[in-house]
C-alpha cells in the first residue's frame, strides 16, 4: 500500500527526502509524496529537481539528473523521461500559504480528496522566526511590535484547516525549541498550540492525539519529551527541535515504535565532513596572486596578533606559513560541481555504516554544491585564529578575553556581555557540529571550518552534509539561496526516523532499514 504524503511549509524538502527514502521490513518504499508547497523560488525549483531523482527506484535515476547535477546539460530530463519529469512538476509547487489557498485546496482535492479512503500523512515545518529565541530578541527592539499581531505565530493553523477538512492519518510539525516558551498577550503558546491541533475543526471536527515521537517515561508525555536531539539519533549535528506528531483517536501506536534517544553512536564533524575536496577563500577586498602567498602572510600576521596571548596558536601558524612558502598548494574555490574521481573516504575516520550509505553515491563522480564564499581580509585572519586556537586547544575562543584585540571586530557590543562570545565559532572536529541554521546564508562567523589551513567558513555541501542531505541532493539557486535552504531544513536522516514512527502508528510494523543513497 502506498502512503501519499504531503509536504507544507516544504523548503529544500528535508522532511520529505526522509519519508520517501524509508524503506519497510520488505524494502519496499511505502511513503510517497504527492504534493510539496514551498514559497521560495529557488527551494521549489529545488523541490522539483529532487522529485525528478524520486521517480525512479533507488540506485535507477537516469545518467541525465547526474549530468545536469554536474552542470554538462541544462535540464535533468530527456524525451524518454519526460513523463516523469511532468509527474515532479505537477509534485512540487511553489505556494505561499495565506496567499494561495485555493490553489493549495485545488491541488489537495485532486491529490488526496476530502473522502480518502486510505491513510496519508501531513508533514511540514511553519517559519519559526516569531518562535525563535534569535526572532523573539530581535523584535524586542522593533517599535511598537505586538506578538498578537504578528501573523507568523499562527502559521500553524494552517495545519487546522488541512487537518480538519482532509483527516490526514497523521500529521508532523516540526519547529524551533523556542515554541516551547513562546508567549502572546502574556500566555504561553505551547498549550494553545496543542490544544488547537487535538481538536483542528472545533468540537464536531476529527479529533487527534498530540504525542512525542521519541520514548518517555510518564504515562502522560511532559512538555519537554517533544524536543528532539538529533545528536543523541545518530546525526553530526547538536539540532534540538520540536517535533509534534498527531495521530487519528482510533488509530493506535505501538510503543515499541517510538525513537529510542541515545541508542545511536556519536557522530561527529570530522566523521561527517571526511573525504571532501578541500578548498579555499579568497579575500574580497584585494586581488589574490596566488592562495599560498596569501595565506601565508595571513598565518603570519595572524602569529604575531595572538603571540602573547595565546603562543600555542602562534607557534601553529608560523609553522605553517613556512610551510606555505614552499608549497604549490591552491585548491581552488568549488563551485556547484567540483569534479574528483570519487569522495576519498578514510577508514581512521568511517561513519557508521547506515549513515555512509546514506550520503554516498559514487554516480556523482565529485562533489555538489561544494562552494565557499569570499571573505574580507580581516575576517580570513579571525578564522585563521579561531581555528588554530581550536585545533590546539579543542574548543573555540571565546569572546575578547580569548581574542587578540587587533583582532576585533568593529563592533560596538563585541566587549559587552555574554552575547557576542561566541561570535566566531568553530565547528570543531571531535564532535556534533552546533545548530545549522539559515543565519550562515548571512555570513560564516558561527560556522569556521575545523581546518586551520583552508581559513573559511562551511561550503554548502558542507553544511549539507552536517544535516545529513545525501551527496546526489542538489540544491539549486545561487549559492546564498542553497545556503539558507539548507539552514532551514530537516535533517533528511532524522525525518526517515521519525517517517518509521509514522509507518508504525499506520501498519503497527515499523523498520528501519539501510536506505541506499541513490
Amino acid at each position: 500500500m502506498s502512503i501519499k504524503v504531503v509536504d507544507i511549509f516544504a523548503g529544500a524538502g528535508g522532511l520529505g527526502e526522509g519519508f520517501s527514502a524509508f524503506r519497510n521490513e520488505q524494502g519496499e518504499q511505502p511513503f510517497k509524496v504527492v504534493l510539496s508547497a514551498e514559497m521560495d523560488a529557488h527551494a521549489a525549483k529545488t523541490l522539483r529537481t529532487r522529485a525528478f531523482f524520486h521517480q525512479f527506484p533507488l540506485g535507477q535515476a537516469p545518467d541525465s539528473y547526474y549530468a545536469y547535477v554536474r552542470g554538462e546539460v541544462l535540464q535533468p530530463w530527456t524525451e524518454e523521461t519526460r513523463e516523469q519529469w511532468e509527474a515532479a512538476c505537477s509534485e512540487a509547487h511553489q505556494l505561499t500559504l495565506g496567499e494561495d489557498d485555493v490553489r493549495l485546496d485545488q491541488l489537495l482535492n485532486e491529490k488526496i480528496g476530502t473522502n480518502a479512503t486510505t491513510p496519508w500523512v501531513l508533514v511540514g515545518g511553519p517559519p519559526c522566526q516569531a518562535f525563535s529565541l534569535a526572532g523573539r530578541s530581535r523584535n524586542v527592539g522593533i517599535k511598537d511590535y505586538d506578538p498578537a499581531k504578528d501573523h507568523r505565530h499562527f502559521l500553524y493553523r494552517h495545519y487546522l484547516h488541512i487537518v480538519s477538512k482532509y483527516q490526514p492519518a497523521v500529521f508532523i510539525l516540526e519547529n524551533v525549541k523556542g515554541m516551547l516558551s513562546s508567549r502572546v498577550d502574556g500566555k504561553r503558546m505551547f498549550p494553545r498550540i496543542i490544544a488547537d491541533l487535538k481538536q483542528p475543526g472545533g468540537p464536531d471536527g476529527p479529533k487527534y492525539r498530540v504525542v512525542p515521537v521519541v520514548r518517555h517515561s510518564g504515562f502522560e508525555p511532559e512538555e519537554r519529551d517533544f524536543l528532539l536531539r538529533a545528536e543523541e539519533l545518530g546525526l553530526p549535528q547538536a539540532r534540538h527541535r520540536v517535533v509534534l506528531m498527531g495521530i487519528k483517536e482510533d488509530i493506535a501506536l505501538p510503543e515499541d515504535a517510538l525513537l529510542q534517544p541515545g541508542k545511536a553512536d556519536e557522530v561527529t564533524v570530522a566523521q561527517a565532513l571526511n573525504g571532501l575536496p578541500k578548498l579555499r577563500s579568497r579575500p574580497t577586498d584585494h586581488q589574490v596572486r596566488t592562495w599560498s602567498e596569501t595565506a601565508s602572510l595571513i598565518f603570519s600576521k595572524v602569529a604575531k596578533k595572538a603571540k602573547k596571548l595565546a603562543p600555542a596558536v602562534s607557534g601553529k601558524l608560523l609553522a605553517e606559513a613556512e610551510k606555505l612558502k614552499f608549497s604549490s598548494f591552491d585548491p581552488g574555490l568549488g563551485g556547484n560541481y567540483v569534479s574528483d574521481a570519487a569522495t576519498r573516504w578514510s577508514n581512521e575516520c568511517s561513519l557508521p555504516d547506515d549513515l555512509y550509505t546514506w550520503l554516498v553515491d559514487p554516480a556523482i563522480a565529485g562533489t555538489l554544491n561544494h562552494c565557499t564564499r569570499g571573505h574580507m581580509t580581516a575576517d580570513l585572519e579571525r578564522y585563521a585564529y579561531a581555528s588554530a586556537y581550536a585545533h590546539v586547544t579543542e574548543r573555540a575562543p571565546r569572546g575578547p578575553a580569548e581574542f587578540p584585540e587587533s583582532l576585533a571586530p568593529v563592533h560596538k557590543n563585541w566587549a559587552e556581555g555574554k552575547k557576542f562570545v561566541d561570535r566566531f565559532n568553530v565547528q570543531c572536529m571531535d564532535g556534533p557540529s552546533s545548530t545549522i541554521t539559515s543565519h550562515l546564508a548571512k555570513d560564516g562567523h558561527y560556522f569556521i571550518h575545523p581546518d586551520f589551513t583552508q581559513i573559511r567558513s562551511l561550503s554548502v555541501r558542507e553544511a549539507a552534509r552536517l544535516q545529513t542531505f545525501p551527496d546526489n541532493f542538489f540544491f539549486e539557486g545561487p549559492a546564498g539561496a542553497q545556503r539558507k535552504q539548507v539552514g532551514n531544513a530537516v535533517p533528511p536522516y532524522l525525518a526517515r526516523q521519525i517517517a518509521s514512527v509514522v509507518f508504525a502508528a499506520i501498519n503497527g510494523t515499523a523498520s528501519d532499514k539501510e536506505a541506499p543513497a541513490s
